[in-house]
């Protein structure tokens, strides 16, 4: 069917987010795949300088859509104004993040268009003339691979980190803005504050070397023995989601989807399955090490070196062997 690629650039406070370019490598990769091209969707207030970016960061058109209605809209007024620009585009495959804006605008975008939605995806390629996704299923257990109707248009949401960022070559795209009222469209809500995460002297986005706890641990106490390894080894302690929703740490720790992405050059998991949204946050660290008495959890197959055994004997000789220095 005819139609290109499409990604939905993704912003916050007049600046490009991280998972735009992931989009863009990933959008770049599948357009050439399908000998079609590359665009990208910018829609918000006063976005007219991100959209310039955009073109020269590998895309072959940009489309906006620039409306100071939309500089602080919730969620539905954005995808409703990305549903007037998509029926005019008509691309054939739409790239949004799995992030928490994707999470809000992809869905809603898919329902009003009447596509095929694959939400949570961890890659998705182009093969034997077919787009092909994987998901995990069975909570990350096991991935699913799904080929997608070539007679339909798709939107795939892709995890954030699933796919690394490259600098593709500039082709100086052509920007149109679209002409669109948005004063005419549905306006269910609106956003009436933001409100910032308390600054805290913790940031684990900036920590060379980290050693996250998961619910392998079992129980709170256990994780002084975490951060001594942590800190022995000149790091920060990290943590999964269900640590967090147990309230044995605070969010400013958590690692994921829902938490913080980071790129340490040392990521030790400690106890932690795997799960998709964790690995969302972590799979672009450097060195990841595993430590898991499960032999099958999936945290191995992203792990380069991967230890099986007990994380209650591994990790005080870890920490014993980097007090010697």
């Amino acid at each position: 069917m005819a139609g290109n690629v499409l990604i939905i650039a993704e912003h916050w406070n007049g600046k490009l987010e991280g998972v735009t370019f992931q989009m863009l490598t990933k959008g770049r990769e599948l357009a050439d795949a399908m000998g079609v091209s590359l665009e990208a969707l910018v829609v918000g207030g006063n976005v007219g300088g991100m959209a310039e970016q955009l073109a020269t960061a590998g895309a072959d058109a940009v489309f906006v859509v620039d409306d100071a209605a939309l500089a602080n809209a919730a969620g539905g007024l954005q995808a409703e104004a990305a549903v007037v620009a998509l029926r005019g585009i008509a691309p054939r495959l739409t790239l949004v993040g799995y992030t928490l804006v994707g999470m809000e605008l992809g869905p809603a975008i898919a329902v009003r268009l009447d596509v095929t939605a694959m939400t949570n995806c961890v890659s998705v390629d182009y093969v034997d003339g077919a787009v092909t996704v994987a998901r995990p299923v069975y909570d990350g257990a096991l991935h699913a691979r799904i080929v997608l109707d070539a007679d339909k248009p798709a939107l795939v949401a892709l995890q954030k980190g699933a796919t690394p960022t490259a600098e593709l070559a500039s082709k100086n795209a052509s920007v149109q803005k679209l002409a669109i009222d948005v004063s005419s469209l549905p306006k269910r809500g609106e956003i009436v504050q933001f409100i910032e995460e308390p600054v805290s002297d913790i940031d684990i986005t900036k920590a060379d070397i980290i050693v996250s706890a998961g619910r392998g641990l079992g129980e709170a106490s256990k994780l002084p023995m975490i951060d001594e390894c942590a800190k022995a080894l000149g790091g920060l302690m990290g943590c999964s989601r269900p640590l967090v929703d147990q309230g044995w740490l605070p969010r400013e720790r958590q690692v994921g989807a829902s938490g913080k992405t980071v790129t340490p050059r040392v990521y030790i998991a400690c106890g932690i399955s795997g799960a998709s949204q964790h690995l969302a946050g972590m799979s672009e660290s450097r060195m990841i090490v595993a430590i898991n008495k499960d032999a099958n959890a999936p945290i191995f197959q992203v792990a380069h070196y991967g230890i099986v055994g007990d994380l209650f004997e591994i990790v005080p000789e870890l920490t014993a062997q980097a007090r010697k220095g």
